[in-house]
């Protein structure tokens, strides 16, 4: 139970790419407060655990993405084919979700 790895590590990447969202999250992990801030944009790093691949992370954030202050340029460091069951690969996105926005 609680909040996983990758997930805590998701909204440490929300909120690099915001400004003034807080996130409060209780000591067993169970419960999760998220005040979501103004979308920036600009040029984000970011490293995935690897319990999920980059595509997880990047279905996240792709819907977010245009509606940023600046355009985003995020740089992924982390696994992009190791859980190609449950998460679409950079490849897969880049072929499928881009064109369609």
């Amino acid at each position: 139970p609680g909040l996983h790895e990758h997930e805590a590590s998701f909204l440490r990447l929300l909120d690099r790419m915001t400004n003034g969202t807080i996130v409060e999250i209780n000591a067993t992990g169970t419960q999760l407060r998220f005040k979501p801030g103004v979308l920036l944009g600009g040029s984000v790093e970011h490293e995935c655990p690897n319990s999920r691949a980059i595509g997880w992370f990047l279905e996240g954030i792709l819907p977010l993405a245009p509606f940023g202050k600046e355009s985003l340029d995020v740089s992924f460091t982390g696994i992009t084919h190791g859980t190609a069951e449950v998460d679409p690969t950079p490849d897969y996105i880049a072929a499928s979700l881009l064109p369609l926005l």
